[in-house]
């Protein structure tokens, strides 16, 4: 099994001194799309990722609609939200109870809790027991979840309903029912029992609504259009304790340490994917997403912040309890969603204006923001580039040597269980695509690369 995410660190005196954390699977995507038609975008690039493809193809969707000059009809706009609210649920469900949870928890003596780590735990045996019920009970309302998402988008993941135009799936009253119950179950189970679980973890381990904060600069594209205008989620960006308005044109890429040919900071509409494996000061095939040159942080958190919304802190569990709220909104705002849809009315509009142009795709995934640039020619793309949540969060350091929001979260931290504990709870709240598959590296790796010797 190649292992997409690598955590090296090096220790010195109990604490975590130096990091890094890289990719070292290559894939290629940006390449494989060349030549392809435009209109197939959703379904190729959905397989980028297996738990939220519906953002990928929402977000090469809007790019593809922006170049060829396509117009979505109101109840394409609703079910595209419906279909990717779906998605999202079932991705933080999932992120929460089985990747973050069993950090704080001891499970019993069944895998995956076996062998059992030893180190920090601090729930009671009874705690512990209510725990591991809720974190089996929650694989059923991740599925309901999934249920919802293929209602309307044909099945789950890697949806066949999101196309350009609109949604290919049509309303009636049978699907609306079944979607409206599916979330229902689902909203139930978030606010009886995901956020009491996840409030008695922050009463446990109070110190980490703070610690694993990040450098304090946050972004958000913005998501979930409304037919007549605006989004539910705002786009804006936090820098140095000041709000602003997002703009795309600064958003830049580089890989002066990431295994691909120098190009020095671009734009995405100009940049370029040709691997190098031989770049001598490589480490990662993340590229280094900046935001006017600046590392920022994506995701639920970001999203919160950059909306003025009620935190609980900038660490760990504030991403974590950020993510259940921003769930339980969700569920409540499908209700509403749901109640719009026109039966009958049109979902999908095929009109293209023209068949060469070039567009940008922005739309808020599950783990932060992501954006589509293309450009095409009569009806094929000719040039492709995709920046990922991951990306931005877990990028290779830049010409100036700047860390990722990820490197420098996990810095200054204890290094006082097995396993490194305590940055797995902090990496594994940003909900990386590669969090279940951590490997661990001692310093001396990062020595020899990092640090003078």
């Amino acid at each position: 099994m190649h292992n997409p995410l690598v955590f090296e660190a090096h220790i010195d005196k109990g604490i975590i001194q130096e990091a890094l954390i890289s990719d070292p699977m290559y894939r290629g995507f940006e390449q494989i799309l060349i030549g392809r038609p435009a209109m197939d975008m959703p379904y190729y690039t959905q397989r980028i990722c297996g738990i939220c493809s519906s953002a990928h193809a929402i977000t090469s969707a809007l790019a593809v609609e922006q170049a060829l000059g396509m117009h979505v009809p109101p109840n394409g706009i609703i079910l595209r939200n419906l279909i990717l609210a779906g998605d999202f649920l079932q991705n933080h469900i999932r992120q929460l109870y089985l990747l973050a949870f069993p950090d704080y928890f001891r499970g019993p003596d069944l895998p995956p809790f076996l062998p059992h780590p030893t180190g920090d735990f601090r729930l009671s045996q009874e705690e512990d027991a209510r725990l591991t019920e809720h974190y089996f009970a929650s694989f059923e309302i991740a599925r309901l979840a999934h249920a919802a998402f293929a209602v309307f988008g044909g099945k789950a993941p890697h949806g066949h309903g999101i196309v350009p135009g609109g949604v290919t799936m049509e309303v009636d009253a049978d699907r609306v029912m079944r979607f409206r119950g599916y979330i229902k179950e689902v909203r139930k189970f978030i606010e009886d029992t995901l956020i009491p679980d996840l409030a008695l973890i922050i009463e446990r381990y109070p110190e980490y609504a703070d610690l694993g904060k990040g450098n304090g600069n946050y972004a958000a594209v913005g998501g979930f259009p409304a037919p007549d205008g605006g989004t539910l989620w705002t786009a804006g960006v936090l820098i140095n304790n000041r709000k602003g308005q997002f703009d795309e044109q600064k958003i830049t890429e580089e890989v002066t340490t990431a295994w691909y040919k120098p190009t020095g900071a671009l734009h995405p509409s100009a940049g370029e994917t040709v691997p190098d494996r031989g770049q001598p000061q490589g480490y990662s095939w993340v590229k280094a997403p900046r935001y006017d040159a600046l590392p920022i942080e994506v995701g639920p958190l970001a999203r919160a912040k950059v909306a003025g919304a009620k935190t609980i802190g900038s660490g760990a569990l504030a991403r974590l309890w950020a993510r259940a709220q921003e769930a339980k909104s969700l569920a409540e705002t499908c209700l509403q969603w749901s109640e719009q849809l026109k039966p009958g009315a049109e979902t999908l509009s095929s009109t293209v204006s023209q068949d060469s142009g070039t567009g940008v795709g922005l739309h808020e995934a599950m783990r932060g923001s992501l954006g589509h640039w293309i450009a095409v020619k009569n009806g094929r793309i000719t040039h492709y580039q995709i920046v990922t949540p991951s990306a931005i969060n877990f990028s290779s350091r830049d010409a100036a040597g700047t860390r990722s929001v990820g490197e420098s979260s996990v810095l200054g931290l204890p290094a006082a269980t097995p396993g490194l504990q305590e940055a797995g709870r902090v990496i594994r709240s940003f909900d990386p695509c590669f969090s279940c598959t951590v490997h661990l590296i001692d310093g001396d790796l990062v020595r020899s690369r990092l640090l003078p010797v």
